[in-house]
């Protein structure tokens, strides 16, 4: 399995999905979120589960207001009890954004606290510079 625990059996981060990787994602994600530009494609049936397209572009940050859409997204299949797969191309950059807030807003972190703590559990985390401005500006709407 490339994929990284989070939080104990409910989440997991990782880059592109491998073949291998399906298998583990059949008997033990009931959710994926996709930040890639292309969508993913499952080699079985997907019903009864959820998928989320949310595609990011590496060199543009998205606005605030989508940071807000995918968090309350990720609270509610949280809230669900789903076990959830956040993944993107390399797993570095866009994913690690996207950790990184969802950090913060669920154990309440400033935006560096909460890179320090998902860096423990998967060191190659990278946000690019304007994604990092952006967590910036979510910290300031979270009120940290």
């Amino acid at each position: 399995m490339s994929f990284v625990e989070m939080i104990p059996k409910r989440l997991y981060i990782g880059g592109k999905i491998s073949s291998a990787d399906w298998e583990f994602i059949k008997n033990n994600i009931t959710a994926i979120v996709n930040l890639r530009t292309k969508p993913d494609k499952p080699p079985f049936d997907f019903f009864g589960r959820i998928m989320i397209w949310a595609p990011l572009n590496v060199r543009v940050a998205p606005t605030l207001e989508w940071v807000l859409r995918l968090m309350k997204q990720l609270n509610q299949l949280m809230e669900l009890k789903h076990r959830i797969l956040i993944h993107d191309t390399v797993g570095k950059e866009r994913l690690g954004f996207v950790i990184t807030a969802f950090y913060m807003q669920r154990y309440g972190l400033k935006h560096d606290s909460a890179l320090i703590i998902v860096k423990q559990l998967k060191p190659d985390i990278k946000p690019p510079a304007d994604y990092m401005k952006l967590l910036v500006q979510y910290e300031k709407h979270l009120g940290h």
